[in-house]
Protein backbone atom coordinates (compact mmCIF):
# COMPACT_ATOMS: atom_id res chain seq x y z
CA UNK A 1 0.00 0.00 0.00
CA UNK A 2 2.86 2.53 0.76
CA UNK A 3 5.16 1.95 -2.65
CA UNK A 4 1.32 2.37 -4.60
CA UNK A 5 1.22 5.58 -2.86
CA UNK A 6 4.89 6.69 -3.23
CA UNK A 7 3.91 5.61 -6.99
CA UNK A 8 1.16 7.45 -7.47
CA UNK A 9 2.71 10.51 -6.06
CA UNK A 10 5.70 10.45 -8.21
CA UNK A 11 3.76 9.86 -11.10
CA UNK A 12 0.84 12.78 -10.10
CA UNK A 13 4.59 15.62 -9.53
CA UNK A 14 4.74 15.00 -13.66
CA UNK A 15 1.34 15.82 -14.29
CA UNK A 16 0.79 18.51 -11.80
CA UNK A 17 3.92 20.44 -13.20
CA UNK A 18 2.57 20.12 -16.49
CA UNK A 19 -1.01 21.40 -15.54
CA UNK A 20 0.90 24.37 -13.72
CA UNK A 21 4.18 24.83 -15.26
CA UNK A 22 3.00 23.90 -18.75
CA UNK A 23 6.16 20.96 -18.62
CA UNK A 24 6.56 17.62 -17.23
CA UNK A 25 10.51 18.25 -16.51
CA UNK A 26 10.73 21.08 -13.94
CA UNK A 27 13.47 19.95 -11.47
CA UNK A 28 11.14 20.13 -8.77
CA UNK A 29 8.86 17.82 -10.57
CA UNK A 30 11.60 15.30 -11.34
CA UNK A 31 12.94 15.39 -7.29
CA UNK A 32 9.93 14.24 -6.07
CA UNK A 33 9.28 11.56 -9.16
CA UNK A 34 12.26 10.07 -8.80
CA UNK A 35 12.41 9.94 -4.63
CA UNK A 36 9.35 8.52 -4.86
CA UNK A 37 9.57 5.62 -7.19
CA UNK A 38 13.19 4.73 -5.75
CA UNK A 39 11.51 4.73 -2.04
CA UNK A 40 8.06 3.02 -3.60
CA UNK A 41 10.53 0.51 -4.75
CA UNK A 42 12.65 0.17 -1.16
CA UNK A 43 9.20 -0.69 0.23
CA UNK A 44 8.48 -3.93 -2.21
CA UNK A 45 11.17 -4.96 -0.09
CA UNK A 46 12.95 -7.01 -2.85
CA UNK A 47 16.04 -7.35 -1.34
CA UNK A 48 16.29 -7.88 2.42
CA UNK A 49 17.98 -4.12 3.66
CA UNK A 50 18.70 -3.58 7.12
CA UNK A 51 15.29 -1.69 7.87
CA UNK A 52 14.93 1.76 8.17
CA UNK A 53 14.52 3.10 11.22
CA UNK A 54 12.31 6.37 12.73
CA UNK A 55 15.48 8.61 12.74
CA UNK A 56 16.44 7.84 8.71
CA UNK A 57 12.76 8.16 7.96
CA UNK A 58 12.46 11.60 9.31
CA UNK A 59 15.64 12.92 7.91
CA UNK A 60 14.69 11.95 4.49
CA UNK A 61 11.10 13.51 5.44
CA UNK A 62 13.41 16.67 6.21
CA UNK A 63 14.94 16.76 3.74
CA UNK A 64 12.64 16.24 1.16
CA UNK A 65 10.14 18.58 2.41
CA UNK A 66 13.11 21.42 2.66
CA UNK A 67 14.13 20.63 -0.88
CA UNK A 68 9.98 21.41 -2.23
CA UNK A 69 9.94 24.28 -0.13
CA UNK A 70 12.52 25.82 -1.76
CA UNK A 71 11.38 24.73 -4.92
CA UNK A 72 7.75 26.47 -4.29
CA UNK A 73 9.73 29.62 -3.64
CA UNK A 74 10.52 30.69 -7.10
CA UNK A 75 7.44 28.69 -8.61
CA UNK A 76 5.07 30.70 -6.70
CA UNK A 77 7.07 34.08 -7.88
CA UNK A 78 6.37 32.42 -11.73
CA UNK A 79 3.13 31.81 -10.74
CA UNK A 80 2.41 35.41 -10.61
CA UNK A 81 3.47 36.19 -13.78
CA UNK A 82 1.31 34.08 -16.17
CA UNK A 83 1.65 36.16 -18.95
CA UNK A 84 5.46 34.72 -19.26
CA UNK A 85 4.35 31.45 -19.67
CA UNK A 86 1.83 32.05 -22.48
CA UNK A 87 4.81 34.32 -24.59
CA UNK A 88 7.05 32.09 -26.08
CA UNK A 89 10.85 32.44 -25.65
CA UNK A 90 12.96 33.87 -28.26
CA UNK A 91 14.19 31.34 -30.70
CA UNK A 92 18.25 30.13 -29.39
CA UNK A 93 20.19 32.93 -31.14
CA UNK A 94 23.01 31.39 -32.14
CA UNK A 95 25.82 31.05 -34.74
CA UNK A 96 25.35 27.88 -36.59
CA UNK A 97 28.99 28.11 -38.23
CA UNK A 98 30.83 29.24 -34.66
CA UNK A 99 28.81 26.22 -32.83
CA UNK A 100 30.32 24.04 -35.57
CA UNK A 101 33.80 25.09 -34.90
CA UNK A 102 33.63 25.02 -30.88
CA UNK A 103 31.97 21.21 -31.50
CA UNK A 104 35.02 20.59 -33.66
CA UNK A 105 37.65 22.07 -30.91
CA UNK A 106 35.29 19.72 -28.20
CA UNK A 107 35.97 16.76 -30.34
CA UNK A 108 39.77 17.45 -30.88
CA UNK A 109 39.99 17.94 -27.07
CA UNK A 110 37.96 14.73 -26.28
CA UNK A 111 39.90 12.77 -28.66
CA UNK A 112 43.46 13.92 -26.59
CA UNK A 113 41.91 12.83 -23.04
CA UNK A 114 40.79 9.70 -24.13
CA UNK A 115 44.39 9.21 -25.55
CA UNK A 116 45.96 10.28 -22.86
CA UNK A 117 43.89 7.89 -20.74
CA UNK A 118 44.75 4.82 -22.82
CA UNK A 119 48.71 5.47 -22.38
CA UNK A 120 48.18 6.14 -18.41
CA UNK A 121 46.33 3.04 -18.28
CA UNK A 122 48.60 1.14 -20.41
CA UNK A 123 51.73 2.51 -18.81
CA UNK A 124 50.18 1.52 -15.18
CA UNK A 125 48.42 -1.62 -15.66
CA UNK A 126 48.17 -2.73 -19.62
CA UNK A 127 45.42 -2.51 -21.56
CA UNK A 128 44.72 -6.19 -20.75
CA UNK A 129 43.36 -5.16 -17.43
CA UNK A 130 40.14 -3.97 -19.23
CA UNK A 131 39.82 -7.63 -19.06
CA UNK A 132 41.81 -8.92 -15.94
CA UNK A 133 41.32 -6.30 -13.71
CA UNK A 134 38.18 -3.56 -14.73
CA UNK A 135 38.17 -2.47 -11.19
CA UNK A 136 41.38 -1.47 -10.76
CA UNK A 137 40.87 0.09 -14.87
CA UNK A 138 38.20 2.05 -13.62
CA UNK A 139 39.55 3.61 -10.61
CA UNK A 140 42.92 4.42 -12.72
CA UNK A 141 39.91 6.18 -15.19
CA UNK A 142 39.98 9.21 -12.59
CA UNK A 143 43.23 9.44 -11.39
CA UNK A 144 44.55 11.56 -13.80
CA UNK A 145 45.67 15.14 -12.40
CA UNK A 146 44.42 17.86 -14.77
CA UNK A 147 44.79 16.29 -17.83
CA UNK A 148 41.77 13.68 -16.69
CA UNK A 149 39.62 16.29 -17.24
CA UNK A 150 40.04 16.18 -21.29
CA UNK A 151 38.88 12.69 -20.82
CA UNK A 152 35.57 13.55 -19.40
CA UNK A 153 35.02 16.72 -21.47
CA UNK A 154 33.54 13.76 -23.69
CA UNK A 155 30.68 13.66 -21.34
CA UNK A 156 29.91 17.66 -22.25
CA UNK A 157 30.66 17.05 -25.64
CA UNK A 158 28.02 14.31 -26.28
CA UNK A 159 25.41 16.83 -24.71
CA UNK A 160 26.58 19.96 -26.90
CA UNK A 161 26.33 17.36 -29.98
CA UNK A 162 22.95 16.62 -29.32
CA UNK A 163 21.49 20.03 -28.60
CA UNK A 164 23.37 20.89 -31.75
CA UNK A 165 21.33 17.68 -33.43
CA UNK A 166 17.98 18.97 -32.15
CA UNK A 167 18.30 22.50 -32.54
CA UNK A 168 19.70 22.42 -36.57
CA UNK A 169 18.62 20.46 -39.76
CA UNK A 170 20.84 18.27 -41.73
CA UNK A 171 23.49 17.98 -39.41
CA UNK A 172 27.39 17.27 -40.62
CA UNK A 173 27.84 13.03 -40.57
CA UNK A 174 31.17 14.29 -38.39
CA UNK A 175 29.02 15.35 -35.50
CA UNK A 176 27.27 12.44 -35.25
CA UNK A 177 30.84 10.82 -35.14
CA UNK A 178 31.53 12.68 -32.36
CA UNK A 179 28.30 11.08 -30.67
CA UNK A 180 29.07 7.71 -31.04
CA UNK A 181 32.90 8.49 -29.98
CA UNK A 182 31.58 9.89 -27.00
CA UNK A 183 29.38 6.82 -26.04
CA UNK A 184 32.31 4.45 -27.09
CA UNK A 185 34.34 6.63 -24.15
CA UNK A 186 32.30 6.33 -21.73
CA UNK A 187 31.87 2.19 -22.24
CA UNK A 188 36.04 1.71 -22.16
CA UNK A 189 35.68 3.65 -18.99
CA UNK A 190 34.07 0.69 -17.34
CA UNK A 191 31.62 3.59 -15.10
CA UNK A 192 28.20 3.00 -15.37
CA UNK A 193 27.70 6.41 -13.77
CA UNK A 194 28.88 7.89 -17.24
CA UNK A 195 26.98 6.42 -19.50
CA UNK A 196 23.65 7.36 -17.22
CA UNK A 197 25.22 10.72 -16.98
CA UNK A 198 25.69 11.44 -21.24
CA UNK A 199 22.25 9.49 -21.74
CA UNK A 200 19.72 11.45 -18.79
CA UNK A 201 22.14 14.86 -19.17
CA UNK A 202 20.97 14.71 -22.84
CA UNK A 203 17.36 13.79 -22.70
CA UNK A 204 17.00 16.52 -20.57
CA UNK A 205 18.51 19.01 -22.86
CA UNK A 206 16.66 17.96 -26.11
CA UNK A 207 13.49 18.40 -24.11
CA UNK A 208 14.43 21.84 -22.73
CA UNK A 209 15.19 23.11 -25.85
CA UNK A 210 11.84 22.56 -26.99
CA UNK A 211 8.80 25.05 -27.16
CA UNK A 212 6.38 22.89 -26.06
CA UNK A 213 6.54 18.89 -24.09
CA UNK A 214 3.06 17.20 -25.27
CA UNK A 215 2.68 13.63 -24.15
CA UNK A 216 2.98 12.39 -27.42
CA UNK A 217 3.74 8.94 -28.42
CA UNK A 218 6.97 9.99 -29.73
CA UNK A 219 7.95 11.40 -26.54
CA UNK A 220 6.72 8.23 -24.67
CA UNK A 221 8.71 6.06 -26.88
CA UNK A 222 11.78 8.11 -27.00
CA UNK A 223 11.62 8.25 -22.95
CA UNK A 224 11.10 4.36 -22.76
CA UNK A 225 13.86 4.04 -25.49
CA UNK A 226 16.18 6.10 -22.86
CA UNK A 227 15.27 3.77 -19.69
CA UNK A 228 15.92 0.81 -21.97
CA UNK A 229 19.40 1.70 -23.22
CA UNK A 230 19.89 3.02 -19.29
CA UNK A 231 19.27 -0.17 -18.40
CA UNK A 232 20.03 -2.42 -20.53
CA UNK A 233 24.13 -0.29 -20.74
CA UNK A 234 24.04 -0.99 -16.87
CA UNK A 235 23.33 -4.75 -17.28
CA UNK A 236 26.21 -5.03 -20.13
CA UNK A 237 28.81 -3.08 -18.12
CA UNK A 238 27.70 -5.96 -14.96
CA UNK A 239 27.87 -8.78 -17.33
CA UNK A 240 31.13 -8.00 -18.54
CA UNK A 241 33.26 -6.91 -16.14
CA UNK A 242 31.62 -8.80 -13.56
CA UNK A 243 29.91 -7.16 -11.14
CA UNK A 244 26.74 -8.85 -10.79
CA UNK A 245 24.88 -8.42 -7.49
CA UNK A 246 22.92 -11.25 -7.72
CA UNK A 247 25.09 -13.86 -7.53
CA UNK A 248 26.44 -12.75 -4.33
CA UNK A 249 24.25 -11.45 -2.16
CA UNK A 250 21.61 -14.42 -3.18
CA UNK A 251 20.99 -14.77 0.29
CA UNK A 252 19.44 -11.42 0.82
CA UNK A 253 17.01 -11.94 -2.17
CA UNK A 254 13.29 -12.31 -2.06
CA UNK A 255 12.46 -12.88 -5.38
CA UNK A 256 12.77 -15.95 -7.73
CA UNK A 257 15.87 -15.95 -9.97
CA UNK A 258 14.16 -16.22 -12.73
CA UNK A 259 13.73 -11.93 -12.24
CA UNK A 260 17.34 -11.82 -11.58
CA UNK A 261 17.97 -9.33 -13.67
CA UNK A 262 16.35 -6.82 -12.47
CA UNK A 263 18.26 -6.77 -9.13
CA UNK A 264 21.03 -5.13 -9.94
CA UNK A 265 19.09 -1.93 -10.66
CA UNK A 266 17.17 -2.43 -8.03
CA UNK A 267 19.98 -2.32 -5.66
CA UNK A 268 21.17 0.43 -6.74
CA UNK A 269 18.32 2.72 -7.08
CA UNK A 270 17.34 1.66 -3.62
CA UNK A 271 20.08 0.48 -1.59
CA UNK A 272 21.48 4.36 -0.54
CA UNK A 273 19.14 4.59 1.83
CA UNK A 274 20.35 2.21 4.41
CA UNK A 275 23.76 3.46 3.12
CA UNK A 276 22.62 6.96 4.46
CA UNK A 277 20.82 4.89 8.14
CA UNK A 278 25.01 3.06 8.37
CA UNK A 279 26.48 6.25 8.14
CA UNK A 280 24.45 8.17 9.91
CA UNK A 281 25.08 5.79 12.69
CA UNK A 282 28.71 5.85 12.26
CA UNK A 283 31.06 8.37 13.87
CA UNK A 284 32.38 10.53 11.46
CA UNK A 285 34.14 14.08 12.32
CA UNK A 286 32.72 16.93 10.31
CA UNK A 287 34.18 17.78 6.69
CA UNK A 288 33.58 21.66 7.36
CA UNK A 289 32.39 22.49 3.45
CA UNK A 290 34.80 20.37 1.57
CA UNK A 291 31.95 18.19 -0.31
CA UNK A 292 29.76 21.16 -0.45
CA UNK A 293 32.78 23.45 -2.00
CA UNK A 294 35.05 20.91 -3.75
CA UNK A 295 35.40 22.78 -6.65
CA UNK A 296 36.82 25.58 -4.59
CA UNK A 297 39.16 23.04 -2.59
CA UNK A 298 40.64 21.98 -5.63
CA UNK A 299 41.47 24.86 -6.82
CA UNK A 300 43.55 25.65 -3.57
CA UNK A 301 44.94 22.31 -3.83
CA UNK A 302 46.82 23.63 -6.67
CA UNK A 303 48.47 25.77 -4.44
CA UNK A 304 48.95 23.93 -1.11
CA UNK A 305 49.11 20.38 -2.33
CA UNK A 306 49.55 18.75 0.92
CA UNK A 307 45.79 20.07 1.72
CA UNK A 308 43.30 17.23 2.92
CA UNK A 309 40.51 17.33 0.57
CA UNK A 310 37.08 14.81 0.69
CA UNK A 311 37.30 11.63 -0.51
CA UNK A 312 34.94 11.25 -3.81
CA UNK A 313 34.53 7.26 -2.82
CA UNK A 314 32.39 7.34 -0.05
CA UNK A 315 33.18 4.44 2.87
CA UNK A 316 31.25 1.06 2.11
CA UNK A 317 28.87 -0.33 4.44
CA UNK A 318 27.20 -3.67 4.88
CA UNK A 319 23.28 -3.29 4.82
CA UNK A 320 23.54 -6.11 4.32
CA UNK A 321 24.36 -5.74 0.61
CA UNK A 322 27.93 -3.73 0.31
CA UNK A 323 27.08 -0.27 -0.73
CA UNK A 324 29.17 3.44 -0.30
CA UNK A 325 26.28 5.86 -1.52
CA UNK A 326 24.03 7.39 0.47
CA UNK A 327 21.91 10.01 -1.66
CA UNK A 328 22.98 13.52 -1.92
CA UNK A 329 22.24 13.45 1.69
CA UNK A 330 25.13 12.06 2.90
CA UNK A 331 27.91 14.66 2.10
CA UNK A 332 25.59 17.81 3.63
CA UNK A 333 25.09 16.16 6.57
CA UNK A 334 29.78 15.25 6.78
CA UNK A 335 30.10 19.03 6.23
CA UNK A 336 27.42 20.53 8.17
CA UNK A 337 25.76 17.72 10.41
CA UNK A 338 22.00 18.64 11.15
CA UNK A 339 21.86 21.54 9.40
CA UNK A 340 22.92 19.64 6.43
CA UNK A 341 20.03 17.62 5.72
CA UNK A 342 17.73 21.17 6.55
CA UNK A 343 19.51 24.20 5.05
CA UNK A 344 20.52 22.49 2.01
CA UNK A 345 18.36 20.94 0.13
CA UNK A 346 16.12 24.35 0.68
CA UNK A 347 19.14 25.97 -0.98
CA UNK A 348 19.51 24.04 -3.74
CA UNK A 349 15.66 23.23 -4.59
CA UNK A 350 15.36 27.26 -4.77
CA UNK A 351 18.49 27.25 -6.97
CA UNK A 352 17.52 24.77 -9.73
CA UNK A 353 13.92 26.20 -9.88
CA UNK A 354 15.53 29.49 -10.46
CA UNK A 355 17.36 28.60 -12.90
CA UNK A 356 14.86 26.46 -14.62
CA UNK A 357 12.46 29.70 -14.61
CA UNK A 358 15.39 31.93 -16.16
CA UNK A 359 15.77 28.96 -19.03
CA UNK A 360 11.97 29.01 -19.63
CA UNK A 361 11.31 32.83 -19.69
CA UNK A 362 14.77 33.55 -21.20
CA UNK A 363 16.22 31.14 -23.42
CA UNK A 364 19.88 30.80 -23.72
CA UNK A 365 21.94 27.45 -25.14
CA UNK A 366 24.19 27.96 -21.78
CA UNK A 367 20.86 28.08 -19.79
CA UNK A 368 18.98 25.10 -21.49
CA UNK A 369 22.93 23.27 -21.12
CA UNK A 370 22.42 24.31 -17.48
CA UNK A 371 18.77 23.59 -16.58
CA UNK A 372 19.18 20.09 -18.10
CA UNK A 373 22.39 19.48 -15.93
CA UNK A 374 20.82 20.42 -12.15
CA UNK A 375 18.01 17.81 -13.92
CA UNK A 376 20.65 15.37 -14.10
CA UNK A 377 21.98 16.21 -10.69
CA UNK A 378 18.51 15.96 -9.33
CA UNK A 379 17.65 13.02 -10.89
CA UNK A 380 20.61 11.29 -9.55
CA UNK A 381 20.08 12.43 -5.58
CA UNK A 382 18.89 9.57 -4.97
CA UNK A 383 21.93 7.75 -5.11
CA UNK A 384 24.77 10.69 -4.52
CA UNK A 385 25.49 14.55 -4.51
CA UNK A 386 26.55 15.60 -7.96
CA UNK A 387 25.65 19.42 -7.30
CA UNK A 388 28.82 20.03 -5.54
CA UNK A 389 31.11 17.81 -7.88
CA UNK A 390 34.25 19.16 -9.52
CA UNK A 391 33.01 17.71 -12.61
CA UNK A 392 29.94 19.33 -12.51
CA UNK A 393 31.07 22.76 -12.61
CA UNK A 394 33.66 22.14 -15.07
CA UNK A 395 31.29 20.73 -17.35
CA UNK A 396 29.14 24.02 -16.08
CA UNK A 397 32.23 26.25 -17.15
CA UNK A 398 32.84 24.43 -20.63
CA UNK A 399 29.14 25.20 -21.66
CA UNK A 400 29.25 29.08 -20.85
CA UNK A 401 32.66 29.19 -22.72
CA UNK A 402 30.58 27.38 -25.89
CA UNK A 403 27.59 29.86 -24.86
CA UNK A 404 29.80 32.72 -25.32
CA UNK A 405 31.80 32.01 -28.06
CA UNK A 406 28.27 31.06 -30.12
CA UNK A 407 26.34 33.62 -29.00
CA UNK A 408 25.27 35.94 -31.83
CA UNK A 409 26.71 39.00 -32.04
CA UNK A 410 24.78 42.66 -33.11
CA UNK A 411 23.81 42.53 -36.83
CA UNK A 412 24.13 38.71 -37.23
CA UNK A 413 21.23 36.63 -38.50
CA UNK A 414 19.89 33.65 -36.32
CA UNK A 415 20.26 30.31 -38.42
CA UNK A 416 17.45 28.42 -39.48
CA UNK A 417 16.61 25.41 -36.41
CA UNK A 418 14.25 23.20 -36.59
CA UNK A 419 10.37 23.34 -36.46
CA UNK A 420 9.23 23.39 -32.42
CA UNK A 421 13.06 24.68 -31.14
CA UNK A 422 12.06 27.39 -28.04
Amino acid sequence: MLSACLFASAFAALGLSKKTLGDFFSPLAIYVFFWGIALGFFFLNWVSFDELGNEVLMVILISFLCFVAGGLAPTFYAWSRPQAFVRQPRPLAIHRRRFEIALAALFAFGIFGFGVQLIHLQMEVGLSSFITDPQRVRDLHSNIKYLGFFDILNLANFVIATIYIAIFPKPKPWIVLMLAWALLSTFVSTDRTRFFYTVIWSFYAVIYTRQRVDLTRRMIMGGLATALALIGFFLLIAKVYVKQAYDDNMEYINISSEYSLAIDPYIYLTGSFPVLQAFMQDKTEKMYGKYTFEPIVKIIEVIFPDLSRAEIVGKFYRVPVELNVGTYIQSFMLDWGELGYVLCPFLIGFLTMWIYFKMRFRKTLFLVYFTAIISFCTTISIFVNHYTQTATWFFVAVGYFVHRYCALRPGETASVMRSNVG
